[in-house]
């Protein structure tokens, strides 16, 4: 077996895996060759709910866009005080009278950042290595993992959703149980970036996938099944919620 320089790449070619593809960057948000600087400034604000809704108003609206397009979530005073940071740093440019465009043209979701920011809370929060947007090869389930980390030696896959729970289908969460039985990892969290309820609709598609397993309501809308696989939203705050659902695999006692 050869050697990698990565740990969690190591972890998974122990367990029989390849690792294709890590950390790609050409969808991401902002510029990938960004500086450390920078970079800080960026996942502090990506922290904010409201910031990462704008990002993705941004998105969406990416050839043209004013200001009084991005009200959707946010007031027009927190709107302009996000467009000065993102045109400041080269995300952005202007096109005409207070009119603006994404400068990247390959960004057609918000999944590819979330997904980077995700891995930085587990690097810098948690003092865990970890990589993102992950294809394996040896396994049988298919598909990219979102985030793959080394948590205290302990392997954790991360499912990372940026769509409201409207948009969720019962194939998705299949995909994500199938991945998680193939990677066997000792944590699997499934995450959605929304302040609304994960009762009313993401876990009746667990409790008909895994017919017979051990449900519980950790707190708010974290849920735990059989305490290793985890469901949340991020409400009060991603990374809090993150920070649960480790907290609570790893205090389970020696025997469970």
């Amino acid at each position: 077996m050869r050697k990698n320089s990565h740990p969690v790449a190591a972890m998974l070619e122990r367990r029989g895996f390849e690792v294709l593809l890590s950390n790609p960057t050409e969808y991401l948000f902002f510029p990938p060759d960004l500086d450390r600087a920078f970079e800080d400034e960026l996942y502090e604000m990506l922290k904010k709910y409201s910031f990462r809704l704008f990002v993705r108003e941004v998105i969406k609206n990416r050839r043209s866009f004013k200001s009084g397009d991005l009200l959707k979530y946010s007031s027009l005073e927190w709107v302009e005080r996000y467009l000065k940071f993102i045109l400041d740093r080269g995300v952005i440019e202007e096109t005409g009278v207070a009119a603006y465009r994404l400068k990247s043209e390959a960004v057609f979701s918000f999944g590819d950042t979330l997904e980077w920011f995700a891995a930085n809370v587990f690097e810098r929060e948690f003092s865990s290595p970890a990589l993102w947007g992950v294809r394996l090869g040896g396994g049988s389930a298919g598909g990219d993992y979102d985030v793959i980390s080394s948590v205290e030696g302990r392997l954790v896959y991360v499912e990372v959703k940026s769509s409201p729970p409207k948009n969720i289908e019962e194939a998705e969460v299949n995909a994500f149980i199938a991945r998680t039985l193939d990677l066997a990892p000792d944590l699997a969290i499934f995450i959605e970036d929304t302040r609304l309820r994960m009762k009313d609709k993401i876990m009746p598609f667990f409790e008909n996938l895994l017919p017979g397993k051990r449900f519980r309501r950790v707190e708010e809308e974290t849920f735990s099944i059989e305490d290793r696989i985890f469901v949340t939203n991020s409400g009060p705050g991603l990374v809090n919620n993150l920070a649960l659902c480790i907290k609570e695999r790893l205090r389970k006692g020696f025997w469970e």
